[in-house]
């Protein structure tokens, strides 16, 4: 195994599906386009797999891979994520963010006072929102962040929560 490789897993097989071969991919991405868009790049383990759409059931997508032809191999999947190498992520704009782009950056007030640093992005349903490590006792709302406040490439954040706090 290459420790060199920086995965980002897109979703994970749960399931198999029928007697074919077939299985159920729960995947991360926002919509399974976003999902497909790394189809010729997805990985198993350390192998790269060909997944093709044969339908949705639900959040799930059914599929299958010409390098399974049976259940009992499909079996052997289930539980393993799907994963591509960082460099092949792509952006679809300038102002969009990985989330693991804005882990460990440093929040700081429209007064540079330290708020803390990005512990975790979660997204509830409304948007997505940065907990930070420190005792700062709300979420931020990504939303409500300035573009030009966000430089991942320094790790820094500046919030103006003066007309934030509700």
């Amino acid at each position: 195994m290459n420790l060199d490789i920086n995965k980002v897993f897109l979703g994970k097989i749960v399931s198999t599906h029928g007697v074919k071969g077939y299985f159920k991919i729960k995947f991360y991405c926002k919509n399974e386009i976003d999902f497909f868009v790394y189809k010729n790049a997805f990985m198993i383990e350390e192998k790269k797999i060909d997944l093709n759409k044969k339908f949705s059931k639900g959040k799930l997508l059914i599929c299958s891979s010409s390098q399974i032809s049976n259940k009992s191999q499909a079996s052997v999947l289930v539980g393993k994520e799907i994963w591509v190498k960082e460099q092949e992520l792509k952006k679809s704009s300038f102002k969009e963010y990985f989330h693991k782009d804005l882990i460990k950056c440093l929040v700081l007030d429209n007064s540079n006072v330290e708020l803390g640093k990005v512990k975790a992005v979660h997204n509830f349903g409304a948007g997505d929102l940065l907990e930070l490590d420190s005792d700062y006792k709300y979420m931020i709302r990504f939303a409500d962040l300035k573009e030009e406040n966000i430089d991942t490439e320094n790790k820094i954040i500046i919030f103006n929560q003066v007309n934030t706090i509700y």
